[in-house]
């Protein structure tokens, strides 16, 4: 059994998790916009502790600076926030490199 969240379908502009249970306190947690063949579609591994924290072992870029979370949907806005500032800063244009003329 799997959890999409959110439920609109997913756009290189809004990313959709998947949340994969892993016995009774653990997720893996997907990019469902990747493909299932795509190694870059685990995001990261969650597991609650005894203490009732989620604790997160991230897999890839853009993660969250946190790895501790009360729960999963504290973990997802986290995750979305992470993303949508990582695409913001892919959106302005890089420093250009000034030019140099070949030596003689």
């Amino acid at each position: 059994m799997s959890i999409v969240a959110p439920t609109d379908p997913p756009s290189s502009a809004t990313p959709s998790w998947e949340i994969v249970p892993l016995g009774r306190a653990g997720w893996r947690i997907c990019d469902a916009t990747r493909g299932h063949a795509d190694a870059a579609r685990l995001v990261a591994y969650a597991e609650k502790s005894e203490l009732g924290a989620i604790e997160v072992l991230w897999l890839r870029s853009p993660c969250p600076h946190r790895s501790r979370y009360r729960d999963l949907k504290e973990l997802l806005a986290d995750l979305d926030a992470a993303v949508a500032a990582a695409a913001e800063d892919r959106s302005t244009r890089p420093f250009e490199i000034p030019h140099f003329p070949p030596e003689r």
